[in-house]
C-alpha cells in the first residue's frame, strides 16, 4: 500500500472518529446543570476547529452532523433535552457547508414552531440568504413569517417578490406577493401558505403543524371570520 493512501485511511478514521465524538459531547453537556452551561459550552467544538479537523471531508462531515441535529431534535420532541445546543450544532454544521439550505430552513422552523421566536427565525434564514442568495425558499420562507405570524403584509410582499426573482422560484412567489398587496390579513391566504409549508415540508412534526393549522383555518373560513391568523405559540388561543 501507498503512502498517499495509507494517508488518506488515517485521514479517513481521524473524521470518523471526530464524528462520532460530538454526538458523545452533545450527551454530556445535556446533563450539564444551567448555572454551569456557559463555560461547558467551551467543550463543544467550534466551527472554525471542525473545518480544520475535517481534513478534507467537510460535507460528510456536514451530513453527519445534520443527521445527528434531526435525532437531537427528534429527542427534544420527546422531552429528552432542551435544544440548548442546536445553534452550535448549526454553526458546525453551517460552517462545514454554507449552501446547505435545509440547514438554516429547519431552524427557522423550529424557532418560530417551537421557541415562538419569529424574530429568531428570520435572522436564520437571513444568514442562510447570504450563502444561499438565489435560492428562492429561504426568501419565501421570510415572506410566510412576516405574513402569518408578525402580520406586516408590505414586508411580506417584498419578500416574495424577492423570492421571485430566484432562479428557481415558480409562480407561487408572485401569485403570494400579490395576495399580500391585495388581501392583507385575509384567511384564505394565511391557508394557502400553510398548504404550501404542508408541501414542501420532510418534517413529520412541521406537517403535523401544518395541518392542525389548516384545519383551524379552514374552520375560519367557512365560518367567515376575517380575523387573521397567528402562529403557534404566539397567540394560544388560535
Amino acid at each position: 500500500m501507498s503512502a498517499s493512501r495509507r494517508a488518506r485511511i488515517a485521514r479517513f478514521f481521524l473524521f470518523i472518529t471526530l464524528a462520532m465524538m460530538l454526538p458523545a459531547t452533545l450527551r454530556v453537556l445535556d446533563k450539564v446543570p444551567e448555572a454551569a452551561q456557559r463555560q461547558e459550552r467551551l467543550y463543544f467544538p467550534s466551527g472554525k476547529f471542525l473545518i480544520e479537523s475535517s481534513l478534507g471531508f467537510r460535507e460528510a462531515m456536514a451530513d453527519y452532523l445534520w443527521f445527528r441535529f434531526i435525532q437531537y431534535y427528534g429527542a427534544f420532541r420527546k422531552d429528552e433535552n432542551d435544544l440548548r445546543y442546536m445553534d452550535l450544532l448549526i454553526d458546525g454544521i453551517t460552517r462545514l457547508d454554507p449552501k446547505f439550505a435545509e440547514a438554516y430552513y429547519l431552524p427557522s422552523l423550529i424557532l418560530w414552531s417551537d421557541f415562538g421566536n419569529p424574530e429568531a427565525s428570520i435572522d436564520m434564514l437571513k444568514r442562510g440568504i447570504l450563502h444561499n442568495p438565489d435560492t428562492a425558499r429561504l426568501k419565501f420562507q421570510i415572506g410566510f413569517i412576516y405574513y402569518v405570524f408578525m402580520r406586516e403584509y408590505s414586508r411580506a410582499a417584498f419578500w416574495f417578490e424577492t423570492a421571485g426573482l430566484c432562479s428557481d422560484a415558480t409562480d407561487r412567489e408572485k401569485r403570494f406577493a400579490a395576495f399580500s398587496h391585495y388581501k392583507a390579513g385575509d384567511d384564505r391566504v394565511s391557508l394557502e401558505l400553510w398548504y404550501t409549508l404542508r408541501e414542501s415540508t420532510d418534517s413529520p412534526q412541521m406537517l403535523e403543524l401544518a395541518e392542525n393549522m389548516i384545519k383551524k383555518l379552514e374552520e375560519r373560513v367557512s365560518a367567515g371570520s376575517p380575523r387573521p391568523a397567528t402562529g403557534p405559540n404566539l397567540e394560544p388561543g388560535l
